[in-house]
């Protein structure tokens, strides 16, 4: 009759437990999140990245060198384009989205601004408390849309890819056809 002693069940737990991780070595590090994030709008929007902007966006998604390329543009919140500019690239069918700290603020000026009375029907326009790090802002009509995001911290950079594509899944569903 076998014995079963306290060093036999230690023996069996470790020969188990080091079982269990054989092969561990080819699994991916919690951290690394592994799962290809996917688009319903964003990969096939051309996008236009200004100097000054953080994220960086994955080959999937088509990008351009020039605004007049593009349907989304990506602009810092301090950026040094006027009312009037973003007035032609909104009536033109691109899609502004302001990043930073100081993103409302920017897009409040230029909503505040006669260049953008002379052409859209503003309804008046509202602070959001807290302020957004992204406004992302479109023509839909004779009006525009926005869309803003807030985190706690500085956005993590899928964060940031996930709120335009959901922007310009909104905008699109709001945009009438023709």
């Amino acid at each position: 009759m076998q014995q079963y002693t306290r060093r036999n069940a230690l023996r069996a737990c470790g020969i188990a437990a080091l079982s269990s991780l054989a092969g561990c070595s080819a699994l991916p590090p919690d951290d690394q999140d592994t799962e290809q994030p996917t688009y319903e709008r964003l990969d096939v929007t051309p996008v236009y990245v200004a100097d000054g902007v953080d994220p960086s966006i994955p080959a999937e998604i088509e990008t351009v060198s020039a605004p007049h390329n593009a349907d989304l543009l990506v602009l810092p919140d301090d950026t040094n384009i006027d009312a009037t500019q973003a007035v032609e690239w909104l009536t033109d069918d691109r899609v502004l989205a302001l990043l930073g700290e100081k993103a409302e603020t920017t897009w409040l000026s230029w909503v505040r601004s006669d260049a953008f009375r002379d052409v859209f029907d503003t309804q008046g326009y509202s602070e959001s408390e807290p302020s957004p790090t992204l406004v992302v802002g479109a023509k839909v009509g004779l009006n525009t849309t926005t869309s803003r995001y807030s985190w706690g911290d500085a956005p993590a950079n899928r964060d940031v890819l996930r709120a335009l594509d959901e922007s310009l899944v909104a905008i699109e569903n709001r945009t009438p056809t023709d």
